[in-house]
């Protein structure tokens, strides 16, 4: 009955992976070059009980069939770097950010040289009542250093459930010594969206592409609008540091500036994984020019709103070259936990492939010079600041005639 069991499960982890269970043909026509490229679906899957059975009973440590199991599946969504296994913890760690809710200490961080500094505290956040300020250095977390250490290490080592605490090692430019802080994770709610009225310009800056994403760019527009008034120029849409989020949220925001036209094509092997998303009549900001802000951290989502955008030369693209990421995830949930598995490639409207390459801008002009925290993108508290952001100030002439140009008036909110 156990070996049943075993068997059970190996069949459920492998038949769960969309396309795995080829036939030698179909395995030949995507490429497969392995030595097992002719065996039947059958013998792949006693390869693999065998192979499980044979570990279980002869490895040095003991493993329950489940261990065994989990490491199989895990591997197995590993094919890449954005594919993977999630735990129950992580997956609801994910739709909770695809909310636009999260458990943390409501931190933003970069990496300065080799250290990494606090760039914003979210106000009424977690870190903000510990006595977290921006400037602050992290030293170490839970007494674990972090200098020299990738931002994904360190994110992993801040991560994890609400409620809990965590000790940050801290170094503060005027205290002489470095100082412990005590942090208890909570629930923090940040909104993707925030916007300013630059003079006669409309800002909008998009953070991540979350649940909210499209109802909060629709709210940007109107209020932009009715604020300005009849004077309005057009909007700057500022993607830089956007790290990306849900497909559908980038191509409800393209839809608001697209009248008709392809957004997005997305090509795959799964059931289903074969759309072509396109954009509906109606323009929210009736045709006003817009301005496209992006950097190397402009990735996923933010490229497939800046590609369609683009594309359709509906808008002006100024920074760097963006990230290249040009696949999409799909979110897979199993009894326990998730996979999230890379199922699709997306290709802009005029067909192009952005994976490994990104999306050139209209105009390639450097990153600020003045940011010394590493970012390149405004904090959530403020807007850039036009006399050090190059690319900030190239928008806002591209907007605005040279004579209109006057300190900004209105913060974000």
């Amino acid at each position: 009955m156990k070996l049943r069991l075993v068997t059970a499960a190996a069949l459920c982890a492998f038949l769960a992976i969309p396309g795995a269970m080829t036939t030698g043909r179909s395995a030949q026509a995507a490429g497969d070059s392995t030595p097992y490229g002719h065996s039947t679906e059958a013998e792949e899957i006693d390869r693999f009980v065998r192979a499980l059975r044979t570990i279980r009973g002869q490895y040095v440590e003991p493993l329950t069939d489940h261990e065994l199991v989990d490491i199989a599946i895990k591997a197995m969504a590993g094919r890449d770097r954005y594919s993977a296994y999630l735990d129950d913890g992580e997956y609801r760690q994910l739709q909770a950010s695809n909310d636009g809710a999260f458990a943390g200490l409501g931190i933003r961080y970069e990496a300065h040289g080799t250290r990494v500094r606090i760039a914003e505290t979210v106000p009424e956040s977690p870190a903000e009542a510990a006595g977290l300020r921006s400037g602050d250095v992290i030293l170490a977390v839970d007494q674990q250093p972090v200098g020299g250490a990738e931002l994904a290490a360190v994110k992993q080592m801040l991560s994890g459930p609400e409620g809990a605490a965590v000790s940050l090692t801290v170094l503060r430019a005027g205290t002489p010594d470095p100082f412990e802080v005590s942090v208890v994770r909570g629930k923090l709610r940040i909104p993707s969206v925030r916007l300013a009225a630059v003079g006669t310009v409309g800002y909008i800056r998009i953070a991540r592409f979350d649940r909210q994403t499209a109802t909060g760019v629709s709210t940007a527009i109107r209020s932009l609008r009715d604020r300005i008034g009849p004077d309005i120029g057009g909007f700057i849409i500022d993607l830089r540091d956007n790290p990306g989020g849900l497909v559908q949220a980038s191509v409800r925001v393209a839809d608001s500036f697209l009248d008709k036209g392809t957004i997005l094509t997305a090509r795959g092997p799964g059931r289903g994984a074969d759309k072509t998303y396109t954009a509906t009549p109606g323009d929210e900001t009736d045709g006003l020019p817009l301005v496209v802000l992006v950097n190397a951290k402009s990735a996923s989502a933010a490229e497939i709103l800046t590609g369609a955008l683009k594309d359709h030369r509906r808008a002006t693209v100024i920074g760097t070259t963006t990230f290249g990421k040009g696949i999409i995830q799909s979110v897979i949930p199993f009894d326990s936990g998730a996979l999230k598995l890379t199922t699709a490639r997306y290709y802009t409207p005029s067909g192009q492939s952005i994976h490994q390459i990104g999306i050139q801008p209209d105009e390639t002009i450097a990153e600020p010079a003045a940011a010394e925290d590493g970012s390149s993108a405004p904090a959530a508290g403020g807007i850039p600041n036009a006399a050090n952001d190059q690319v900030f100030a190239r928008a806002l002439s591209i907007l605005r005639p040279p004579s209109t140009l006057r300190p900004q008036s209105a913060g974000l909110r």
